[in-house]
């Protein structure tokens, strides 16, 4: 049996959701952002978007992974933390070549509930051989941990106008993630 993602009517409604989900992003803020606006430029009924999505924050989501996917695309053996420097210099470094739609996509904010779903395989490679030393309660912790604390480092830094040298930043960020307050 098929599933529904490998159907082409799917993938092609799935394309005109981001891209009507882009051109909103374009107009708007994000928490402006509605379903029914969603559909109206996609050409879709609201049960349609359902089809795909339960809600924007969820879309949201999905779009921020695909483009974090690129950017961790040329370090894709790293391991942490002993490539720690390396997957944070390429995380600031493609963000700066991102374009501006994909910087104001992977800074926007949703309303996100608790995120239950253990780490996926590219999280998990990442993480070993020092992934399995943590309890598999811990897991998800410690991916969300680097996830978020890389991400919205980045985000205030961008927010605040660049005002320190990506350098610097990437510094910092190493530090922080490695060390926390202990140093």
């Amino acid at each position: 049996m098929r599933k529904p993602q490998d159907d082409l009517r799917y993938q092609k409604t799935e394309e005109l959701i981001q891209r009507a989900f882009r051109e909103l992003m374009g107009e708007m803020d994000y928490l402006q952002i509605t379903i029914q606006k969603l559909a109206d430029r996609a050409r879709i009924n609201r049960k349609t978007f359902y089809l795909h999505y339960s809600s924007v924050d969820e879309l949201l989501l999905k779009m921020q992974k695909q483009i974090v996917d690129e950017f961790l695309a040329p370090i894709k053996n790293a391991k942490l933390p002993g490539d720690l420097e390396k997957v944070v210099r390429n995380c600031y470094v493609a963000s700066e070549k991102a374009d501006a739609m994909n910087e104001k996509i992977l800074r926007s904010k949703g309303r996100f509930p608790v995120d239950n779903q253990q780490p996926g395989e590219q999280e998990l490679e990442l993480f070993e051989p020092d992934y399995y030393r943590y309890t598999s309660w811990e897991r998800p912790y410690l991916a969300t941990f680097v996830n978020m604390s890389l991400g919205a480092i980045y985000r205030h830094w961008v927010e605040a106008g660049r005002k320190e040298p990506m350098e610097d930043m990437i510094q910092l960020t190493i530090r922080l993630l490695s060390c926390g307050l202990g140093e």
